[in-house]
């Protein structure tokens, strides 16, 4: 579809969302972008925002133009940090007119390195990167992690299987990071999720139209197949 699309259309770039949080769906951005890649002139940008350090995400092997990724997610630090890879594909950004001093990539990301800061950068945030990416290192590097979070999904999959508790997203496209699963009938999200957060658990209902009908458990970051198991056990009473 993509690649029929690209031929009938003259676009200058496509704009894929990596791993959907609210839909669970994990997109298969390497199939994308080989595609992308058979169209010179078309960029790939890529919002990775929930992917990065929680599953593969190959900027380099995949030939990605741009990607973007937050530091709340699955890097596990406070927000606040914005981290853009690649931010050479700006260059062929417009020019804006009128001036806008905060939408103006090329003069953000400071080629000559001379232009002082437009804003007081997050410093205590850039050392707290530093240290979780050291620690991610030690423990095996972002591999490890992508196994991990890979574990959560599977433990939830499996749960579910057994409990008859449907996923939303198909099998085979389910994000390491979050799983959207559907409501058995006669149940609640709201109450659902009520009910976690009265045992000291946080997840989320669905968007939108899914708001009654599905939940988000959030296993990413730093969290364990074990603490998973201690939330799976509590939705038990509470979805089946």
């Amino acid at each position: 579809m993509l690649r029929d699309a690209l031929r009938r259309s003259p676009v200058d770039a496509v704009t894929v969302v990596h791993s959907e949080t609210s839909t669970g769906v994990l997109q298969d951005l390497e199939a994308l972008a080989a595609v992308v890649r058979e169209f010179d002139d078309v960029l790939l940008l890529a919002d990775a925002v929930t992917s990065v350090a929680g599953s593969p995400v190959e900027t380099d092997r995949w030939q990605l133009d741009f990607a973007l990724t937050g530091s709340q997610k699955a890097l596990a630090l406070p927000p606040g940090l914005a981290l853009v890879w690649r931010p050479s594909a700006c260059s062929s950004a417009p020019r804006p007119s009128p001036p806008r001093a905060l939408l103006r990539p090329r003069e953000l990301h400071g080629g000559d390195g001379q232009a002082p800061p437009t804003n007081t950068p997050a410093i205590s945030l850039l050392y707290a990167l530093e240290t979780q990416l050291a620690r991610i290192e030690r423990d095996g590097g972002v591999e490890a992690r992508w196994r991990r979070h890979d574990a959560m999904r599977s433990r939830v999959e499996a749960w579910s299987e057994q409990r008859g508790v449907p996923y939303l997203p198909r099998e085979g496209r389910r994000s390491w990071t979050v799983s959207c699963l559907k409501v058995p009938e006669g149940k609640s999200a709201k109450a659902i999720v009520g009910g976690l957060k009265e045992a000291g658990w946080t997840i989320g209902a669905g968007y939108g139209p899914l708001k009654e009908t599905t939940i988000r458990i959030g296993h990413m970051g730093d969290h364990t197949v074990g603490a998973l198991e201690e939330l799976l056990a509590l939705l038990d009473g509470l979805m089946t």
